[in-house]
């Protein structure tokens, strides 16, 4: 081993360490084999101090032992909370939940230094005990650690997805969602509250996406389903297992509801799976489901036993799972926040209203090739986005290596959260960040303008949220097609509540009434 200034810096620990053998002289074992044995252990460890790499790291919250920084979330959001500690440590913050490390970036520099300049280092997922069980270890694509697995997986679904955004299958999807959607409000008397109308259209767009299938808002299979993703609201800011580790072994009822209900989804869409089993047709790829079955069958025709293994029933049923749960909650909480904002501004939804009659002209529903014309919807989903950001945290990243960030080093293995709602709030991004202002997303001719760097609802670099290309455009023409039916509005006297609930990792409205008035 070199002996470099710092080793030579460290020398007088050895000096110590001698002087207190001659001091606990008396104490020592007699015997030169019981005595060689202490020294060498006392040697050890000092090789271990002198040796072991030294990291700056980010600074932080000092926090009590065994429970970290846990007592300073119990009434706070976790993105509030590092939004809060920003002006104190910077961008950068680093604190203990319980005994796990956990650093967030919480400015638009640092995290497009993670996610794009280093994306292959923040590419990994923490191994977090309660994700672990809910995705059958690690199975599915949102969940899963990167690995060959994770990025077949990913591909398969890529592919899939760009399946169904070809040709009509979008707007045909659109139509027959906003079919049921409309009749249902139709039938509705007086103010009500959309969740339940919302959920069945976009619950629609992703089931066809996955199985072909259009529900009915009486169809227990839909009402079964949404009662078992609802309950996804209960995480709160997690569970206590997660980070005392003994809890493990018995767990909470918070815990246990969570898994059963999971467990309930999971043999709904193994229902699905065995139906498409037994219809598919190699010439006649319907949707997800058959891709990843043709995807199966090909690799066993093929005795391919490494991509069996990486394409088993279990990987499937949590794939299709997974593109179910990200792609309905995220896009009915975005139109539900949505529909509430428009309602306080009667101003904005009357240009919308302008809009949609202009693009569409007679025509009740629009299409894909209409996005073009409907730029100020498009320009009030991204404001909607940036003001009630729907996943505050995103998924939480694991570094796979040793690397840096905004000047600190990050040790391989270590959990890294990027604090969206930081970026959509951040004052030196956005001016007035907590007014709605669509217009701040267009150019000076109505068109929208480039992509602001900050609004990164869908994360970036190698974990970017997978369904976004299918999100912004199904969004964007639901929206559209929603306003050129109706005007909606608050009842008289009503009250508005825009405080969050869901906890630190789903921003979901407050329940809510709305009056919706035709104008067909």
């Amino acid at each position: 081993m070199t002996l470099d200034m710092e080793w030579l810096q460290r020398l007088p620990y050895m000096e110590q360490l001698l002087d207190l053998i001659k001091e606990w002289e008396e104490w020592l074992p007699s015997s030169l084999a019981g005595r060689a044995v202490l020294v060498g252990l006392g040697v050890g460890i000092t090789t271990y101090l002198i040796t072991k790499k030294r990291y700056k790291l980010p600074p932080g919250p000092r926090g009590w032992p065994l429970f970290g920084n846990l007592l300073e979330f119990r009434n706070e959001t976790i993105y509030e909370k590092m939004t809060e500690w920003t002006a104190q440590y910077g961008p950068v913050v680093r604190c203990n939940m319980g005994p796990f490390t956990l650093v967030a970036l919480n400015s638009i520099d640092v995290v497009m230094e993670a996610l794009v300049k280093r994306q292959a280092d923040f590419a990994g997922r923490p191994q977090i005990y309660s994700l672990q069980l809910l995705s059958d270890g690690g199975r599915n694509i949102a969940f899963g650690d990167y690995s060959p697995t994770w990025k077949l997986h990913r591909k398969l679904a890529t592919k899939a997805l760009k399946h169904y955004m070809t040709g009509t299958h979008l707007d045909e999807g659109i139509e027959r969602s906003l079919t049921k959607g409309i009749e249902l409000i139709q039938e509705m008397k007086g103010p009500f509250n959309p969740h339940h109308v919302v959920s069945l259209i976009v619950f629609n767009i992703i089931n066809n996406i996955c199985f072909s299938v259009t529900c009915d808002v009486h169809d227990n299979y839909f009402k079964q389903m949404l009662y078992f993703l609802n309950s996804s609201l209960d995480i709160g800011n997690g569970f206590l297992e997660d980070v005392i580790p003994p809890l493990r072994l018995f767990h909470t009822q918070k815990l246990e509801t969570v898994i059963k209900d999971s467990e309930k989804l999971f043999g709904n869409v193994n229902e699905e799976i065995d139906k498409h089993r037994q219809t598919m047709s190699k010439d006649n790829i319907r949707d997800f489901c058959d891709a990843l079955l043709l995807a199966q069958e090909e690799a066993r025709d093929e005795e391919d036993l490494k991509v069996m293994s990486q394409i088993s029933d279990r990987h499937i049923t949590q794939t299709l799972a997974d593109i179910f749960i990200a792609g309905l909650d995220t896009s009915r909480y975005t139109l539900l926040w949505t529909l509430l904002d428009l309602a306080q501004h009667p101003d904005i939804q009357d240009k919308l209203h302008t809009e949609a009659d202009r693009a569409l002209g007679a025509r009740h529903f629009p299409s894909v090739s209409d996005r073009s014309s409907l730029p100020y919807t498009d320009a009030v989903l991204h404001e909607s986005m940036r003001l009630h950001t729907v996943v505050p945290c995103g998924l939480p990243h694991k570094t796979l290596c040793d690397t840096k960030v905004g000047g600190y080093d990050i040790p391989k293995g270590t959990t890294v959260l990027i604090n969206h709602y930081a970026l959509h709030q951040d004052p030196e991004q956005w001016r007035d960040p907590q007014v709605y202002n669509p217009d701040r997303f267009l150019d000076h001719d109505g068109k929208m303008a480039a992509k602001p760097e900050s609004w990164l609802p869908f994360s970036a670099g190698r974990r970017v949220c997978l369904g976004e290309s299918v999100a912004k455009p199904e969004l964007h023409l639901l929206l559209a097609g929603i306003m050129r039916h109706f005007k909606v509005s608050l009842p008289p006297g009503a009250k508005v509540n825009l405080e969050p609930r869901g906890g630190s990792f789903i921003n979901v409205p407050q329940d809510y009434e709305l009056s919706f008035e035709s104008r067909l």
